[in-house]
């Protein structure tokens, strides 16, 4: 081959090269970069690329910096030129990768949350970094044509080597491992794989409304134990001499009524035992046994330096996860939470007054005597409401004024229960909002009773009818 055609099959080299690396590039934008939290969705390379240019001088990630040398160097190959220094500083910049401390979690505070996992949007970026530097390499004749298959084969070991520890990670994994930290777009995770199976329950082992009892080692939930044990809000439990029936609303999350009744003789047993590993978790059907439901649990310490059990609990709020030892309990103890469908409401008319209580009863916060029972309402504004009691349903009451001038202009809001068991069964608005936050409330004595139809509630008030309409 003679010197003019080495070269220029070497400008063809470049050019191929750092079109290649352009369209990675672009490529690594749409793909997961990395995720800090388990429970959250990945970070995309578009993301990083944002807040990186923006914010990574303050969290160590000077690799974001790379972006810019990056595009310069692309324009500057691409039209023929060297870019010898600007792909110098790219690479530079890129390899200051493991002085990345972390993504902002909360502004107010500052505080960072280690990675966790990497995408493979990532492992495309730095790909794409190293194909533009061997397209510079071409152009300022460091590399040769004859050598173009050495380098591939290199970059595809170099490819396998990062996809290998995924594939051991995947392999040693439990379920939620695989579905959290090592998600599809994850290259590999920063975390040890857990080495203990998540115990799933694909059915009920004790019979719905079963109350259950608690039985936890001390030394599981001594002040300053670590790590934290959590173990799920049972709906059925009981506590010395009384058992606690709750009935949550899936609709309206906060509004419960947690019922009082006398103890169950012999009621199942959530077991918790500290052991060398960690910890155990049991189901008894009675507390002699047998066991419906192990789950073992692995002391650990998280990236970020946290003492923890695993597999995890899925916890609560925005940042449960679909699986977890918690969930999985709650299950096989029938307790798991239940979407059901709507209610369907009898028509009825109640005037009997079926108000809670006004004073605590036993010295329990928030027991209340209610039609006989003892309960506790939540949240505890519904707890002053006027109620009314039909043959099947109570109703708790709610009239704002909409007008500052007085009763002209009333707002009906109503919550039924059913008198039996009373369970949430469904509320009743006009859908007005009041554009100062919260209207103020009308006299609790304005109403006298309701009658419910269909979809509509209307409350019968001393200043006439209020209709409202069915919101779930």
């Amino acid at each position: 081959m003679t010197q003019q055609s080495e070269v220029n099959s070497s400008e063809v080299w470049a050019k191929w090269l750092s079109r290649a690396a352009c369209a990675g590039w672009l490529l690594s934008l749409a793909l997961p970069a990395f995720m800090v939290n388990p429970n959250d969705q990945p970070l995309l390379g578009l993301q990083v690329l944002l807040i990186g240019l923006l914010f990574g001088w303050y969290v160590g990630g000077w690799a974001a910096y790379a972006n810019i040398f990056f595009a310069v160097a692309v324009i500057l190959l691409l039209s023929g030129r060297r870019a010898r220094y600007t792909i110098v500083a790219m690479l530079a910049l890129a390899a200051t990768i493991p002085f990345f401390r972390g993504a902002i979690i909360e502004e107010g505070s500052g505080t960072l949350e280690p990675v966790v996992s990497w995408g493979w949007g990532a492992v495309l970026w730095v790909l794409s970094l190293v194909l533009l530097g061997i397209a510079a390499g071409f152009r300022g004749g460091l590399f040769l044509p004859a050598g173009a298959k050495r380098l591939s084969g290199l970059l595809l070991a170099c490819l396998a080597l990062v996809g290998a520890p995924g594939i051991y990670q995947r392999l040693m994994a439990n379920e939620q491992e695989r579905a959290s930290t090592l998600a599809p777009g994850m290259a590999f995770t920063m975390e040890a794989p857990c080495g203990v199976a998540l115990t799933t329950a694909d059915a009920p082992r004790l019979p719905p409304g079963t109350v259950v009892t608690l039985d936890i080692d001390p030394a599981l939930v001594k002040p300053g134990a670590e790590p934290v044990l959590t173990l799920p809000t049972l709906f059925h439990y009981q506590e010395g001499a009384v058992a606690w029936i709750t009935h949550h609303d899936p609709a309206a999350p906060g509004s419960d009524v947690k019922l009082r009744i006398a103890a169950t003789p012999l009621p199942a047993v959530l077991q918790a035992r500290k052991t060398p590993e960690g910890a155990v978790l049991r189901l008894l059907r009675q507390r002699a046994g047998p066991v419906l439901y192990e789950q073992r649990l692995k002391a650990t310490t998280s990236i970020g330096g946290r003492a923890r059990y695993c597999p995890l609990p899925a916890g609560s709020g925005k940042n449960a996860a679909k699986l977890g030892y918690d969930i999985e309990l709650l299950r096989a103890a029938g307790q798991a939470p239940a979407s059901p469908s709507p209610a369907k409401l009898a028509d009825e008319i109640g005037r009997i007054p079926c108000s809670l209580g006004e004073d605590d009863e036993d010295g329990v916060a928030g027991l209340r005597s209610w039609d006989g029972r003892q309960v506790i309402l939540q949240p505890a504004s519904i707890r002053t409401r006027p109620g009314f009691c039909s043959a099947s349903y109570i109703v708790l009451t709610y009239v704002s004024e909409h007008s500052a001038s007085g009763p002209s202009d009333l707002s009906p809001v109503g919550m039924v229960y059913d008198r039996k068991t009373l369970r949430p069964l469904a509320s009743f608005n006009d859908g007005r909002v009041c554009r100062s936050g919260r209207c103020p409330e009308a006299p609790r004595d304005l109403v006298t009773g309701f009658r419910l139809s269909g979809k509509e509630l209307v409350l019968e008030t001393a200043a006439g009818d209020l209709v409202a309409q069915r919101t779930r």
